[in-house]
Formats: C-alpha cells, structure tokens, sequence
C-alpha cells in the first residue's frame, strides 16, 4: 500500500488529527471542531469546521465522503466526494447534509465524514475533426 506524507496544522484546540479506523481502510475519519451541540434539522445543509488545515502534496487530491455510520443515520456529506485540491491550504471544512425528516444532534468533535486520498491525472484535450 503507498503511503504519502500529509502536513497539517490545528486551527482549533478540538481539531483532531484524522485517523484510520483499521489498517486497511481506505478513508480516514474526519471529526468536527465544533465547540458546542449543533441541531442540524430536515433537509437542512451547514457546513461544520474541523479545525484542521490540510496540506495535501502536489499529485494529489483528497475527497470528503459520507461516513458509513452517519449515512445510516441520515447524515451524508452534501457535496460527497468533495474534491480538495492540493493548491487549496485553508481550513477543511465539511458540509452535512440531514436526508431524515427529525432534527439530528451533531455533537462536538463528532466522527462526521471520511477523507480519501489519490493521484490526480490531467487530460490534454485534442480537438477530433471527423
């Protein structure tokens, strides 16, 4: 398995470092910073802060996607997979989304959302004549 070196910095004292749940799990979680009890209620979209800026190496990309866990519950990651491009080293952020028709709690330093990381592959666009 190819590991890559990812640099962050914590922006908030409740940011916690992303980590994988077991050793061969392809996406690590990623919790909230959120200092108090949030209410995120039907159909309703908020983005939550991590407390974490994420410096992704150049050749990469990393995507936010729904935990499992969470989408069980009816939480999903609205715009999943969010793209982070390696050129972008503010504070990750993820935007939730409730698809149950009752408020859900989203509790401080809650595990919300899971972050992949892959190669990026730029396509050289050729015009076709025929």
């Amino acid at each position: 398995m190819e590991r890559i070196g990812v640099k962050y910095k914590k922006l908030a004292a409740l940011a916690a470092v992303p980590e994988y749940e077991t050793r061969g799990a392809a996406g690590c979680d990623i919790s909230l910073a959120n200092k108090e009890e949030v209410v995120l209620y039907p159909n309703e979209v908020r983005s939550f802060p991590t407390g974490l800026a994420i410096m992704i190496p150049t050749g990469y990309e990393g995507q936010i996607r729904s935990r499992t866990g969470m989408a069980g519950k009816g939480i999903i990651v609205a715009n999943a997979p969010a793209t982070i491009d390696a050129d972008h080293n503010g504070e990750r952020k993820v935007m939730l989304l409730n698809v149950t028709d009752k408020p859900v709690k989203i509790l401080p330093g809650q595990k919300v959302a899971q972050m992949v990381f892959g190669p990026i592959v730029q396509a050289v666009f050729i015009e076709e004549e025929d």
